[in-house]
């Protein structure tokens, strides 16, 4: 993996006008470094320091040193906030890379033997890539610069959930993402020139809305009864 590097001078003045003052006549990005056992740390980071590594693809699943005066640490960019309307950065987020320990990151998943997959090749189906990057953990040794998966033996209807990867020492994933199992890429039926996307209705989905009509259908019953029967009336600082 490789490591990018990043020049950063410490933030003295927190809060205020000093903020605005620094991103738009000084052109510097202000920003937090956090994490491990050390208190957090404001930095400034000047805006054309910041631009030669922002535009890397693998930003968020890379190793950043930063430099810091004389001194020097690992972090990962953990987010990186824009003016809604405007083309400026106006503050980013930075978190330690602490030995030992896992970090975060955000990573591509990539699509492998797209041209050979049966459910288009054979079947005529479109590839849908509903999931284009994912949550790992991992050591900061070990950090995926992609996700694969393998498209060749997929057929139209099929769905290729997170539970479908292959598992890896290297990293795992947080497990309220494993509890959700997201659907990564699935392949879609083309009906009359048009794209079935009912394909993408599993069955999990098919029963909690027949269960949740049932509720529904229970609730309106017994609502006069209860009516009937009640007295009440019843973004970061900087």
């Amino acid at each position: 993996m490789e490591t990018l590097k990043l020049k950063a001078e410490k933030r003295e003045e927190i809060g205020g006008l000093a903020p605005k003052k620094a991103i738009y006549k000084d052109n510097k990005v202000p920003g937090i470094i956090y994490g491990g056992k050390d208190q957090p740390q404001p930095i400034y980071v000047q805006k054309n320091e910041l631009l030669k590594i922002i535009s890397n693809e693998g930003l968020f699943n890379s190793i950043i040193e930063i430099e810091i005066g004389s001194e020097k640490e690992n972090v990962v960019f953990k987010e990186v906030q824009k003016h809604p309307s405007k083309n400026v950065f106006t503050h980013i987020d930075l978190q330690r890379v602490v030995k030992g320990t896992q970090v975060t990151v955000t990573v591509p998943i990539v699509l492998k033997n797209q041209d050979n997959c049966y459910g288009v090749k054979m079947e005529g189906g479109v590839i849908n890539h509903v999931c284009k990057e994912i949550t790992v953990l991992s050591s900061p040794e070990s950090i995926p610069e992609s996700i694969e998966v393998d498209m060749e033996e997929i057929k139209t209807k099929e769905n290729v959930r997170l539970s479908s990867l292959s598992l890896n020492e290297g990293y795992d994933f947080p497990t309220n993402l494993k509890e959700q199992d997201p659907v990564l890429v699935s392949v879609l039926t083309a009906r009359g020139g048009t794209l079935d996307f009912e394909d993408e209705i599993t069955e999990d989905e098919e029963e909690g809305t027949e269960e949740g009509t049932e509720e529904t259908t229970e609730g309106a019953d017994e609502k006069p009864a209860e009516d009937n029967s009640s007295e009440d009336s019843g973004e970061k600082s900087e």
